[in-house]
């Protein structure tokens, strides 16, 4: 995959409507609790955090199901759960290392992001683009290009010496 989630937490303001809208579109009902996106609060330090599929090179949840429905799509990369083969023994949840892969509570099936068809929701209603959904190169550019101005705005100052 070219592209690929990219989540700021700087810029989350803890609105959750990218758990809205994605429980919306997956289960008809606005139920956060079964979004594919998940917002972890810190409130003793007032930050909010998304948490996305990373779409790993080796999904550790597609390893470990024993019956094959964690899979995905080999031409488009998507990750897809073939709910008639899931038998709702939780290993890909204990496998997943961000605890993005959820299990159902009415259906007992497991379920995980598929980015929308490659139009992911969650990044179209956030206003304050905490996640975006772009080429994973422009998204490490920018990462090092954010790590070059902390370091020259740090440097000669005490905070900066001996980084």
């Amino acid at each position: 995959m070219d592209k690929s989630l990219v989540v700021d937490p700087n810029l989350c303001t803890g609105c959750r409507q990218c758990e809205i809208v994605c429980s919306y579109l997956h289960e008809g009902v606005y139920w956060p609790a079964v979004s594919r996106v998940r917002l972890v609060r810190f409130e003793e330090v007032c930050a909010n955090y998304p948490v996305v599929c990373a779409y790993c090179d080796k999904p550790p949840c597609e390893e470990m199901c024993p019956t094959g429905a964690m899979t995905h799509d080999a031409q488009t990369g998507f990750a897809t759960v073939v709910e008639r083969k899931c038998i709702g023994c939780k290993e890909c949840l204990v496998a997943c290392p961000l605890g993005v892969v959820g299990l159902h509570p009415e259906t007992k099936t497991s379920y995980r992001c598929d980015l929308c068809g490659g139009d992911p929701a969650c990044v179209k209603v956030c206003t304050a683009r905490a996640i975006r959904y772009e080429p994973l190169a422009a998204a490490v550019a920018q990462k090092r290009r954010a790590r070059a101005v902390r370091r020259t705005a740090f440097q000669g100052s005490d905070i900066g010496e001996g980084a």
